[in-house]
């Protein structure tokens, strides 16, 4: 199976949050130019995966049935910082447990399935992307922009949203399909 699109699977904030995280990349966008996630739809990665578009629906029925019954919870963010390596900062959200207990029973179903086992990649550190692919320089500049890194906001999660792109070069993500518990 050649891999020829990425699934992506995410929260997506409140309008209100994706606004402002919108806000703060263009704010940068013209202190620093271009960097990874500028055009991306604001969210918190739950899993990603590169296969072909025969896998879509398997995919949709794990999600489907990995988070039937899943509860809402409130989802708060407090602070801007950034990874060891500097390359991305991001806005921590606080209720890390509650997000793996999402994800957990989404990616059992996932790896409930032979074809799409070895292709799941999840992320441990749940974080809501500013800027990403940051070079030193970069950083540096982003980093004073955004001071004195403060954000505070928070919303109800009640779904998540697969997103899929072409694995090809300036392609865009489009929302497939949004699940709820």
């Amino acid at each position: 199976m050649k891999a020829t699109h990425r699934y992506l699977l995410v929260i997506k904030p409140s309008p209100e949050v994706s606004a402002a995280v919108s806000a703060l990349r263009e704010r940068l966008f013209a202190r620093i130019g271009s960097f990874g996630g500028l055009k991306v739809i604001p969210h918190i990665t739950l899993f990603f995966a590169d296969l072909d578009l025969e896998a879509e629906g398997p995919i949709m029925d794990a999600i489907g049935s990995g988070i039937t019954g899943q509860q809402t919870f409130d989802l708060r963010y407090k602070g801007i910082t950034h990874f060891p390596d500097k390359r991305t900062i991001y806005i921590d959200p606080l209720e890390k447990e509650a997000i793996a207990a999402l994800r957990s029973p989404i990616i059992q179903a996932l790896n409930d399935q032979s074809a799409l086992r070895d292709h799941i990649r999840e992320t441990d550190h749940p974080h809501l992307s500013i800027a990403a692919g940051l070079k030193p320089a970069q950083f540096d500049e982003a980093w004073s922009t955004l001071a004195p890194h403060e954000f505070s906001a928070a919303h109800r999660v009640a779904e998540v949203l697969l997103l899929r792109r072409e694995l090809s070069s300036g392609a865009a993500y489009v929302e497939l399909r949004s699940f709820a518990g």
